[in-house]
């Protein structure tokens, strides 16, 4: 149907409009308006109080090409002195799936060693690169070849049902506090954190949308998009240690790790990642025959070595095969060398053509992460007049800013003491006076 000329005029004005909004979110967040990435996860910097309680750290998201089903979070914080993510000691029971891999050798029937089964999507057809069928399966990829500390060539190996056991088992966990009221996961089916270092310095978020079973008609929404980072993703509840006011360096970075890809991960409703980009790596396969047959042109077993098993050139291994494997990676901005193999991620482009001996190659990404920060504030909450304890002379310095044309606070957060309400007026005056003489709360201040 074609468009009403009313319409065509409007689009101008609606243009407009959404343009200044990107723009004010943009700019709110510090952000490079030259640059346009798929997806950007980042961290809000927050303020608060010492000895604050439940204090959020907000994360957020801006997302322009596709649905988010599901992600996996790891957050960290930089100085333990100052806050620490709230967690509560679970004891979670939960079967755990294991594969026999390797036997006594004086009882075949006596397994000696094994490994945890995990789910794993293992593709069943392909139609050239593009996996167009799969199947979840409990198991796991046994390594084949290691480049040094790195896994090149794997085969997944299938958890069997009465061959392979499962046993019940009990373990303790550090859950995190989270807020998800207000937040894009907000009836989000399976929300899962832990601290996995159990300080409550760090906290992996799991979560997805819909869990595995229900029909596509009661399927719970993924994170639609375009997305602009003005609602937060999740928040994260911590507490911040009491803090002298003498004490000058007072901000803890809020740090996203990527660098673990297991760790981090955006996924659609179909289970794509968003952001992982793959090449193809020559990988190169030895054989050493282990018995020949026919004056050595038959082997009749072939055993698989790594290449420093192969004897001195110019003899070399018995069979090499070569062949090239998918090789996954964010795909996010990063300096390299002139070869590619060593890069920086926490850099700006600016700072690039200086590394590496000044032969620094910059590589756009489409996904950005954005460290945040939380810094502890000086001074306590209801503590208007900026003198130790509060008082009646609080509660009269507060009447005459407000009212009476006096100075303002020093400090204006710890004069907006009822519960984070994010304005000062007569209902602060009210919660003090309550807090002083009527026995009510303790001055609750917000941390922005």
């Amino acid at each position: 149907m074609p468009y009403r000329p009313v319409v065509s005029r409007l689009r101008p004005i609606i243009c407009t409009v959404f343009l200044l909004i990107v723009c004010s979110a943009g700019m709110l967040h510090g952000e490079d308006m030259t640059r346009s990435y798929d997806l950007e996860v980042f961290v809000g910097d927050t303020t608060g109080s010492s000895g604050e309680q439940n204090s959020a750290i907000s994360i957020y998201l801006k997302n322009y090409t596709d649905t988010i089903a599901g992600f996996n979070l790891w957050i960290q914080l930089s100085r333990p002195d100052i806050m620490e993510f709230q967690t509560n000691l679970d004891i979670i029971e939960y079967e755990v799936h294991y594969i026999y891999t390797e036997w006594d050798p004086g009882d075949p029937l006596i397994p000696i060693d094994s490994v945890v089964a995990s789910p794993y999507w293992v593709c069943t057809d392909w139609s050239g690169p593009d996996c167009i069928d799969s199947v979840s399966m409990l198991g796991y990829y046994k390594c084949l070849e290691y480049s040094g500390d790195d896994c090149i060539d794997s085969v997944f190996v299938e958890w069997v049902e009465g061959v392979d056991p499962v046993y019940t088992e009990l373990k303790e966990a550090f859950v995190g506090n989270i807020d998800t009221v207000g937040t894009l996961v907000q009836g989000w089916e399976m929300i899962t954190t832990r601290s996995l270092t159990e300080t409550g310095q760090d906290m992996l978020i799991t979560a997805f949308a819909d869990q595995a079973g229900p029909p596509p008609d009661t399927r719970t929404p993924g994170i639609g998009y375009p997305q602009y980072g003005v609602m937060p993703l999740i928040k994260i509840l911590g507490d911040i240690f009491p803090m002298d006011d003498t004490v000058t360096n007072r901000t803890a970075s809020v740090m996203i790790n990527a660098s673990i890809i297991d760790y981090f991960g955006f996924s659609d409703e179909e289970g794509n990642s968003i952001g992982v980009i793959s090449e193809d790596i020559e990988h190169y396969t030895y054989f050493m025959c282990e018995q020949w047959l026919v004056q050595d042109e038959v082997c009749m077993y072939w055993n698989r070595v790594m290449e420093s098993e192969c004897p001195p050139e110019p003899d070399g291994c018995d069979s090499v095969h070569v062949d090239t494997i998918l090789h996954g990676y964010l795909d996010v901005d990063e300096c390299c060398n002139p070869a590619g193999d060593s890069c920086i991620r926490e850099i700006e482009e600016w700072q690039c053509p200086d590394q590496f001996d000044g032969t620094g190659v910059w590589h756009a990404g489409s996904i950005r992460i954005v460290y945040g920060s939380i810094t502890v504030e000086t001074g306590t909450c209801g503590e208007i007049d900026g003198v130790e304890g509060i008082n009646i002379l609080d509660i009269v310095y507060l009447i005459n800013y407000k009212y009476k044309g006096g100075p303002p606070p020093e400090n204006l957060n710890m004069a907006d003491v009822d519960n984070c309400s994010g304005d000062i007026n007569i209902l602060d005056v009210v919660y003090l006076i309550n807090y002083k003489y009527k026995l009510g709360p303790d001055p609750s201040c917000c941390g922005k």
